[in-house]
């Protein structure tokens, strides 16, 4: 990725910045070495620029009960971390709270000394709050270390607007209809696909078979399904949508984890071209029937256009009912609660669904039908603390991370303004007031949950590679060949095992 080489470059004269603090003896919060103060005594680095609001008034709360004055940086919504979070590291007052993208991005920080070992700090209370992270959650790299506090708990499927299924197949069938799209097999999903694109263009009373059971399709357009105009909304200038998410739905048939990614050989990574020709035929599928502003929206050098297909547009055009699914996370809740509370509040997750055989499937156990049926849950991001701030800094950095996720302040912000799953509920006795969040713990008591498998992946595979080969070649392109399919497939392996050398 972009500025990667900047990062090893500044390490030593970062280090020895640190050097010159450490002989200058501890300053306050908010001083440099000199004594200068900077206006802030803490400063975070929010790699969530869906909730920067609710982020800086966490922030405000904090330094109200505390007196620490916080300085939070948040990117973009839906925009990528590392090109600012390397700018920021290469400034001059560096952040002190900063987020990495799981082990993927870790050796990258680790390589610059920027990473404290949580495991090791004095701090009692934080030291508490290290040790109770469940041991699936940790960043580690294999041994005893910690290296971030969890975000959250996230997960991300089709999303699906009740309200929107009542209208289409009758308000009587509404559960029915997405109980049996949930267990559905994926030629039953694309046969649905198909029909509702039909239905959208001259609505009749057609049949579709989903999970064995038929269902009628209503026979006029009416209520939300009166401004449909396509099935998906689709956000094709975001390479992390398809080069993250879709692909990491594939990854899972083989590689059960991030740490399994992180160590694959490439005879395992091999393995994986089956999973990636379904991955390709799927996001064709979904990136041929697609919702647009006034119509009908198709692959083009349109669709790759931030102006018209990003991260808030396509939000929008789900919130105003121009499409029946949205392939998002519980990230998205707030901002389609910003364009249609109402809405959000009958919001569901369905799985993303792609044409999988059992030879494809390596993972001991799993099966077509049980992927068909989960959705991605893991951790996405850590807090990580810079080893290089200063003593005083770093105080403050352990207490904001426990006042966040222990005190009821900080959980009021994590679950009820970010609409957060915290890393640490338990999923049979936690409900969050949102609708999303809690379609993710109803899929995981049932334990229909795949993992965050591309987090072990080198940082430039997922976006700068293959979701820029499917941007360039594959979305402004109008009709894809089965030779396409296995083109992707091989590009995505070649480059992956490149990556991993």
């Amino acid at each position: 990725m972009k500025n990667l080489g900047k990062v090893r470059i500044i390490g030593l004269c970062a280090m020895l910045c640190a050097g010159m603090i450490m002989v200058a003896g501890c300053s306050k919060p908010g001083t440099t070495g000199g004594g200068a103060d900077k206006g802030y005594d803490l400063y975070i680095f929010n790699s969530k620029g869906e909730n920067a609001a609710q982020f800086e008034a966490m922030a405000k709360a904090f330094q109200a009960e505390t007196g620490v004055r916080v300085k939070v940086f948040s990117i973009g919504s839906g925009a990528e971390q590392i090109g600012p979070l390397t700018t920021e590291m290469n400034s001059k007052n560096m952040p002190v709270i900063y987020s990495i993208q799981g082990i993927k991005e870790l050796n990258m920080w680790l390589d610059g000394g920027y990473v404290t070992d949580l495991s090791t700090v004095d701090h009692p209370a934080f030291a508490k709050l290290v040790a109770d992270i469940t041991p699936s959650f940790r960043m580690t790299l294999g041994g005893s270390e910690s290296y971030g506090i969890p975000y959250n708990i996230e997960g991300y499927g089709y999303i699906a607007d009740r309200l929107m299924i009542a209208d289409i197949f009758g308000q009587e069938n509404t559960d029915a209809v997405i109980l049996s799209i949930k267990t559905a097999t994926y030629a039953e999903w694309e046969a649905l696909v198909k029909a509702l694109d039909a239905w959208i263009k001259s609505p009749s009373a057609a049949t579709v078979t989903l999970s064995g059971k038929p269902y009628t399709l209503a026979a006029a357009k009416t209520g939300r399904a009166e401004n449909l105009t396509g099935v998906f909304t689709f956000a094709g200038a975001l390479r992390w949508t398809y080069g993250d998410h879709f692909i990491n739905v594939a990854m899972n048939a083989v590689l059960s984890s991030p740490e399994a990614t992180l160590m694959a050989t490439a005879d395992q990574i091999r393995q994986l071209k089956g999973p990636f020709i379904a991955y390709a035929k799927a996001l064709d599928l979904k990136s041929t029937y697609m919702a647009g502003k006034n119509g009908p929206a198709h692959r083009g050098q349109d669709l790759v256009s931030p102006a018209n297909y990003g991260y808030d547009q396509v939000v929008q055009l789900f919130a105003e009912g121009k499409g029946i699914f949205l392939k998002q996370g519980n990230w998205a809740y707030n901002n389609i609660a910003n364009v249609n509370q109402e809405m959000a509040e009958r919001l569901t997750f369905l799985p993303i669904k792609m044409p999988f055989t059992q030879g494809d499937i390596t993972v001991p156990g799993l099966t077509v039908e049980k992927m068909a049926r989960s959705i991605p849950v893991f951790v996405p991001n850590y807090y990580a603390v810079n080893a290089l701030s200063s003593a005083a800094e770093k105080k403050a950095a352990y207490d904001f991370l426990v006042w966040m996720n222990t005190s009821p302040s900080g959980q009021h912000f994590i679950v009820d303004e970010m609409a957060f799953i915290p890393y640490n509920a338990d999923p049979a006795t936690t409900t969050v007031p949102n609708s999303l969040g809690n379609s993710i713990i109803d899929y995981m008591n049932a334990g229909d949950m795949l993992n965050g498998s591309w987090l072990g992946c080198p940082p430039p595979w997922a976006q700068d590679t293959v979701g820029q080969l499917i941007m360039e070649q594959y979305l402004t392109k109008l009709v894809w060949t089965e030779a396409d399919y296995t083109d992707i497939a091989d590009y995505a392996v070649e480059q992956l095992i490149k990556l991993k050398q």
